[in-house]
């Protein structure tokens, strides 16, 4: 990570030619493309009711991830409100410099009642320990258990 102290935000940016905007943007893309598709997700909680932190399980409509349908929201100022490429072109600019993320942060990953079932057998141990918990907020009931796909045996 950058040292923070390098960097002052309020300098003029570097503008298209900085060597360290152009080479975080390839990944700062697949953050923000990654941040607004869980946006997607969580608008459609019929179909999406489960969300994964990194180690807790939520009812999609948990009060404590109100900020997941912020992600990439832009800000207004006087009235004029940031389009979309500017909101990416602020980020790129505090990611690429300071490590910093404000506008799209991929700390959740939302699912469907089956990928919510996958992830809680990801998360469960050999003996059936449990490596995640259910929030304490929205208490979600585990999701139904799927069984694996079927392996097909080799012809005998």
């Amino acid at each position: 990570m950058p040292d923070q102290t390098e960097y002052d935000y309020f300098s003029p940016n570097e503008g298209p030619d900085c060597t360290r905007c152009a080479e975080a943007r390839p990944e700062l893309e697949k953050i923000r493309d990654f941040a607004l598709a869980q946006k997607e997700r969580f608008a459609a909680q019929a179909l999406h009711p489960y969300v994964a932190g990194k180690t807790a399980l939520h009812h999609s409509s948990c009060s404590t991830l109100e900020d997941l349908a912020q992600q990439g929201r832009p800000l207004s100022w006087d009235e004029e409100t940031e389009s979309p490429a500017d909101v990416f072109e602020g980020e790129l600019l505090g990611f690429a410099h300071a490590d910093v993320l404000s506008a799209y942060r991929p700390n959740f990953t939302v699912m469907t009642a089956q990928e919510a079932a996958g992830w809680v057998r990801a998360h469960t141990g050999p003996r059936g320990g449990t490596r995640y918990r259910l929030c304490k907020v929205c208490t979600p009931d585990l999701p139904a258990a799927h069984p694996p796909p079927p392996t097909s045996a080799p012809p005998g």
